[in-house]
């Protein structure tokens, strides 16, 4: 027995000890445990994705505060300017609270003179999280606030007004069956059109190629999902 002990300690002594792989670590702890349930999407991006969002939050004022002011020839740069520091605002005041969203918007509709007969509430892409009332340039409008899978917020600004400026041609881009103005500004895309007499705007913070046809993804959403007028 002595000398079992004593060739056991030795070949422990000389045989190396190796950790597991990777794989096969997470093959066993899959055997030895259950599998827990997924969580909803509110539990498994909304959250973290609120959490993100209020961390950008004094970032994306600190850069609508620097956005140059209008230049000759473009009188559409001072609405854009006012429309990225909305959506900032919408960020900096907006809780995500789809939930609530039906109830208060009848209130919102009243204080903007903004009417939605149809609106898009969201997906699994696109998630409307908030809506208020607002002023852009002197006039009454609405702002919903949503949020995508990325946590990225994203804002779509209505209000009166749409006579006040032309949508130039040059800017123009084909999106399905529409011609909305595309434009980029200090780290924000817009995308601009006007309907039913209204201005409507959806902008973001996604300015690569690739989030940049996402946005142009959500504006098919909101805008086919969408029938508004002014009450006023």
């Amino acid at each position: 027995m002595g000398d079992d002990r004593l060739e056991s300690r030795a070949l422990r002594e000389r045989l190396g000890r190796y950790p597991a792989s990777p794989r096969l670590r997470a093959s066993l702890l899959r055997a030895l445990e259950a599998e827990a349930p997924r969580p909803s999407w509110r539990a498994s991006w909304l959250a973290p994705a609120v959490s993100a969002l209020a961390t950008a939050v004094v970032m994306i004022l600190w850069v609508a505060s620097g956005l140059p002011t209008a230049l000759p020839g473009d009188p559409l740069r001072d609405l854009t300017r006012a429309v990225v520091t909305e959506h900032a605002r919408t960020l900096s005041w907006s809780d995500a609270q789809p939930d609530v969203v039906p109830a208060t918007l009848p209130r919102v509709m009243d204080e903007s003179g903004v009417i939605l007969n149809l609106l898009f509430t969201g997906d699994s892409d696109l998630r409307l999280i908030n809506a208020h009332p607002t002023y852009v340039e002197g006039h009454r409008g609405l702002s919903l606030a949503y949020m995508d899978a990325l946590g990225h917020g994203v804002t779509y600004v209505i209000f009166p007004g749409a006579s006040m400026v032309a949508l130039p041609e040059s800017e123009r881009v084909k999106i399905e069956s529409w011609r909305p103005v595309v434009r980029k500004e200090s780290g924000f895309s817009l995308i601009m059109w006007k309907q039913q007499g209204l201005f409507c705007v959806l902008v973001a913070d996604l300015v690569s190629d690739d989030d940049l046809a996402r946005l142009k993804q959500y504006f098919v959403k909101v805008r086919s999902a969408t029938d508004l007028y002014p009450r006023y």
